[in-house]
């Protein structure tokens, strides 16, 4: 059996918790970790210093070191069945987060064996369940989670996710107000109170969520100004013209574009809300969020497609590999670039990039310039993208912003849609979809390969273009 110096292990310790909590320094958390590692060499019997090391890699983004440091701690004999619990805990969660599903599961059930209190294990268990498309099973638990800490932002957020996946989108906005003490700390300091849907305020709402979230919930504006004296909107700069175009009717709504650093001044106002909120604020039944329509918009055009238009090409096909890096789900839905060449074993089709960003220059990092025109230079924000949809036959995009445009308009999407990532809109399984009926879901499997996913695809636009 091992033998260690807890007394300097101890020490070690102390002095990690101290750095890991002192958040004044980004640097600490690195300290703490070095000082949980020292604890653990001094003392590798000691499975308190374990856990702690799990928690600091934990949060240092380093899952795969966290659950086999989780693991070890778990072969230290003096851990009580409650300690054992938060243990296999937080290593549900990160067997999660890695995908590692059945693994994820079968340490949450022995947590709740060992303390059935625990009810960071019961948000986890219902995280596994919405991988494993059971929607009420994952909201059993979520409610459960809520049940035992009722006051947790962490486990409303959860239960709400678990709402909206279950299609119980009134209850579900209203927990989903949980994400701003949880992650949204910053709009809890405005200077008015948050709407509640009052009549005749002046409102200023803000776009919270990426530009495809702001897209979707603008189908809530004009309800917001029927009900208001006056509404502000803050957008996307990418938005505006398009929401001057389609607003242009509302004559108590004023745009202001520019969000982060370029979102200075606040308009005079009564109380804030979110494109997101809307739902809540206005108290929508869920029959009524699932029937609210698009906004209107002109049909934009582009230079004449000749110039840039594949002459032979059956079929046109726009395609985005990647999303925004802000989303939490952003490493599971993007997708490789070098798979779309495979769509070419279809003879008669034109690939052309509308990826926008830092990332739109990997098309030609991987020589790809021949195989996908590059419509780039034609996009500035939002109405170019909607010109370019206009004169192509489909689309083929990750879970990103592109895909709620395309709804907008109704131009026929494919989704390859990721094991672990998913869209509340979406679902869980792609068949009940809100807001976008007619876009086609491709299912990534548990082994989360894309591989499979585009060899569908292939089929896929075989048979269409036999149509």
């Amino acid at each position: 059996m091992r033998v260690g110096n807890r007394q300097q292990a101890v020490i070690f310790f102390n002095q990690a918790v101290h750095a890991f909590n002192d958040k004044s320094n980004p640097n600490n958390m690195r300290l703490a970790y070095q000082l949980y590692a020292s604890a653990c060499l001094q003392d590798p019997t000691w499975s308190d210093g374990w856990f702690q090391l799990g928690n600091a890699n934990s949060e240092l983004g380093l899952w795969y070191t966290a659950v086999a440091n989780w693991r070890q701690a778990l072969t230290c004999e003096q851990a009580s069945a409650t300690d054992r619990a938060k243990i296999l805990a937080n290593m549900s969660w990160r067997l999660h987060t890695i995908g590692r599903i059945p693994d994820a599961l079968e340490a949450a059930e022995e947590a709740v064996r060992l303390d059935p209190q625990l009810h960071n294990t019961y948000i986890n268990l219902s995280c596994i369940w919405q991988a494993l498309d059971d929607a009420e099973k994952s909201l059993t638990y979520a409610r459960k989670a809520f049940e035992l800490a009722p006051d947790d932002v962490t486990g409303e957020t959860a239960l709400a996710f678990a709402l909206l996946f279950a299609r119980k989108f009134e209850e579900g906005y209203e927990r989903f107000e949980a994400r701003f003490p949880y992650k949204l700390r910053d709009y809890l300091q405005y200077p008015y109170p948050s709407w509640k849907g009052e009549s005749d305020k002046t409102v200023y709402i803000v776009a919270d969520q990426g530009l495809g979230d702001t897209l979707s919930y603008a189908r809530f504006i004009e309800a917001a100004c029927a009900r208001s004296k006056y509404v502000h909107i803050r957008i996307q700069s990418e938005l505006t013209r398009l929401f001057q175009h389609s607003f242009a009717h509302i004559k108590n709504l004023n745009l202001i574009p520019g969000l982060g650093v370029a979102a200075v001044g606040f308009p005079e106002a009564d109380a804030w809300s979110t494109f997101v909120s809307l739902p809540f604020a206005l108290k929508l039944t869920s029959e009524q969020v699932r029937n609210a329509k698009h906004i209107t918009v002109p049909r934009w055009s582009v230079p004449s497609p000749l110039d840039w238009k594949s002459r032979d090409a059956k079929l046109h096909i726009g395609i985005a590999w990647r999303g925004s890096p802000l989303n939490d789900i952003d490493r599971h839905r993007n997708l490789p670039l070098h798979l779309f060449f495979d769509l070419y074993r279809v003879p008669g089709i034109q690939l052309y990039s509308l990826q926008v960003g830092e990332h739109a220059k990997e098309m030609h990092d991987i020589g790809g310039a021949a195989l996908i025109r590059d419509m780039t230079p034609y996009i500035r924000e939002v109405t170019d993208t909607i010109a370019v949809l206009n004169q192509l036959d489909l689309v083929i995009t990750c879970e990103s912003a592109l895909g709620h445009i395309c709804a907008l308009i109704d131009k026929e999407c494919w989704i390859p849609y990721s094991y672990m990532g998913r869209d509340y809109r979406i679902g869980l399984t792609g068949e009940d979809r809100l807001w976008c009926p007619h876009h086609r879901i491709f299912r990534q499997g548990s082994d989360q390969r894309w591989e499979p996913i585009f060899d569908q695809l292939v089929e896929a636009l075989k048979e269409r273009l036999c149509e």
